[in-house]
C-alpha cells in the first residue's frame, strides 16, 4: 500500500508554496518522485525536499521542472519570489546581531552536528536558511595550492640525497627507531612543523646507517616505517611525486624484509599515493589484494589493525572511483576486523578501531554525494572515543564539506573554525580546505563569503 503523502503548508513561505505547486503538477502528470527525479536528472531526495518546502528552488532546477512537467515556464517565473525570499534571509544574516550566534562559535563538533536523534529537517529556526549550491558550483572546485611549511625543503633535499653531508655522530638503531616513532606520534597529533624539524636529520642518519649496520632485517623494518612517515608528510604538502618515491622505498624495504604485516603497512602508503595521484580505481584493487594476503596470518590485534586500516583506505579509493559496491564491501570487511579488537590502541600507527570505521563511512558518504547520510553518521559518533587529533580534525573537515554540499554554508564555516582552533597546522596543509573555501566563497550568501575569504587569507600565512 503506498505511503500517504505528508500534508503540505503552502501558506508558510514561498518555498512551501512552490513545493505544493510542484506536487500538484507532478501528480497531475502521473509521475511519482523517483520518475520525476530521473527525468529531471536530479535526486529523488531533492524532489522530496522541494515539495516539503525544505529546499529553495534554483534556476537550473526550475528550467528542468518546466521542461519535464510541461508547465509553460511556471517554475522559472516563480524564481523572483524565491530569490526575494532568499535576499531577505541574507539581509537578516548580514545583520551582526543575527550573524553572531552562527559564525565563529567553537561549541565543539557535537554542538554543530546537533543531537543524534534530531531530524535533518528539525533544526533551530536560526539555522533554517538554506542556500543550495548548484551541481556545477560544487563540481567545479578550483584547485588552490597550499603554503609550504618551513623545513620541507630540507626534507626534500635529504630524500633526494642533495643535502649537505651529515657531520654529526651516527645514531644507533635504537635511537633511530625512537626518533621515527616520535615523528609518527607528532604527525598524528598534526604537529607538522615539529615533524619537519625532526625528520630530515633522522632520514639522513638512516641513510648513513645503511652502510654501517649488520642487522639487515631490523634496518629494513626501520626503513619501511620511516618512509611511510615521509610519504605521509609529502602528501600533506601536495608533493605527490616525492610521496610516490617515499612510498616505493617503503614498499621495497618491506618486501625485502618479507614480513606480511610490514608489507601491508607499506601498502597503505602506496594506496594513499595512488589515490592522490588520480588512480583511485587501481588503489582500491591494490588495497583489497594486499589486505587479502593477511587472511592466512594469525588474527592478532596487530594483524587486524593493519588489515582493517588498509581495507578502509581501499574503501575510500573505491568510493572516489565511483565503485559504491566495492567501497561497501571493503567497509564491511573492515567493520568485521574492528569487531574483533577489544580496545582502541594505535597499533602500528594505524589508529584502527570501530570508531575509525565510522569516520571513514562519513568520508565515503560525502564521496558518493550523500551529504545528509554523512551528517547522520557523524551525529552517532562518540567524539570522546577519537584518540588521534588528526582523526578528530579530519572528521571536522569532512563534516564541513557535508554541510557545504548540503547548502548549509554558515555551519560549514563554523565547523572549519572549530577544526582550525583544534589543529591549525592540519587545516593549513589540507588542500581540500582551500578548495572548500573557494566553493563557499563562490556559492554562499555575501555575508558567508566574506568569512570564507578572510579565513582563506589567514590560512595562507605561515
Amino acid at each position: 500500500m503506498p505511503k500517504p503523502l505528508k500534508t503540505l503548508e503552502p501558506w508558510r513561505s514561498v518555498d512551501h508554496w512552490v513545493g505544493a505547486e510542484l506536487r500538484h503538477r507532478r501528480t497531475a502528470a502521473e509521475l511519482d518522485q523517483p520518475e520525476l527525479a530521473a527525468r529531471a536528472t536530479v535526486s529523488t531526495s531533492l524532489i522530496s525536499k522541494l515539495e516539503l518546502g525544505q529546499r529553495s528552488l534554483q534556476l537550473d532546477i526550475a528550467k528542468k521542472l518546466d521542461e519535464v512537467l510541461h508547465s509553460d515556464g511556471f517554475f522559472v517565473r516563480a524564481m523572483p519570489l524565491v530569490e526575494g525570499q532568499r535576499d531577505k534571509a541574507t539581509a537578516e544574516l548580514d545583520n551582526p546581531l543575527n550573524a553572531g550566534p552562527l559564525l565563529g562559535k567553537h561549541a565543539g563538533l557535537r554542538g554543530m552536528l546537533g543531537q543524534a536523534d534530531q531530524s535533518m529537517t528539525e533544526e533551530p529556526e536560526v539555522n533554517r536558511r538554506e542556500f543550495l549550491a548548484s551541481t556545477g558550483a560544487w563540481a567545479a572546485l578550483l584547485a588552490t595550492g597550499t603554503t609550504r611549511m618551513p623545513g620541507l625543503a630540507n626534507l626534500i633535499a635529504v630524500v633526494l640525497d642533495t643535502a649537505p653531508t651529515y657531520s654529526g655522530d651516527l645514531a644507533t638503531l635504537d635511537a633511530l627507531e625512537g626518533g621515527f616513532a616520535l615523528a609518527k606520534r607528532e604527525y598524528q597529533a598534526c604537529k607538522y612543523r615539529e615533524v619537519l624539524e625532526r625528520l630530515p636529520g633522522l632520514v639522513q642518519q638512516l641513510h648513513l646507517a645503511e652502510g654501517e649496520t649488520t642487522d639487515a632485517d631490523r634496518l629494513a623494518a626501520l626503513r619501511a616505517n620511516a618512509y611511510q612517515v615521509v610519504a605521509g608528510v609529502m602528501l600533506k604538502h601536495s608533493e605527490q611525486t616525492l610521496a610516490t618515491l617515499a612510498a616505493d622505498r617503503s614498499m621495497t624495504s618491506a618486501n625485502l624484509l618479507g614480513d606480511p604485516i610490514a608489507v601491508a603497512s607499506s601498502a597503505r602508503a602506496v594506496t594513499h599515493v595512488l589515490l592522490r595521484t588520480g588512480y583511485a580505481d587501481v588503489a582500491a584493487d591494490f588495497a583489497a589484494k594486499q589486505a587479502s594476503l593477511l587472511e592466512s596470518e594469525a588474527r592478532t590485534p596487530v594483524n587486524l589493525s593493519v588489515q582493517g586500516a588498509l581495507l578502509l583506505r581501499g574503501a575510500v579509493a573505491a568510493a572516489d572511483a565511483g565503485r559504491r559496491a566495492k567501497s561497501s564491501e571493503l567497509l564491511d570487511a573492515a567493520d568485521v576486523a574492528s569487531a574483533q579488537l577489544d580496545d582502541a590502541d594505535n597499533l602500528r600507527g594505524t589508529g584502527f578501531n570501530r570508531v575509525n570505521v565510522s569516520l571513514h563511512r562519513v568520508r565515503i558518504a560525502i564521496a558518493l554525494g550523500d551529504a545528509g547520510r554523512a551528517i547522520e553518521i557523524a551525529r552517532d559518533i562518540d567524539m570522546t572515543s577519537i584518540n588521534l587529533v588528526e582523526r578528530q580534525v579530519s572528521l571536522a573537515i569532512d563534516v564541513a564539506r557535508a554541510f557545504a554540499l548540503w547548502g548549509r554554508y554558515e555551519r560549514a564555516m563554523d565547523t572549519l573554525y572549530y577544526a582550525e582552533a583544534t589543529a591549525p597546522q592540519e587545516v593549513r596543509v589540507r588542500k581540500g580546505v582551500s578548495e572548500l573555501l573557494t566553493t563557499i566563497e563562490g556559492a554562499a550568501p555575501p555575508s558567508i563569503r566574506s568569512h570564507a575569504r578572510e579565513f582563506a587569507k589567514k590560512l595562507a600565512t605561515v
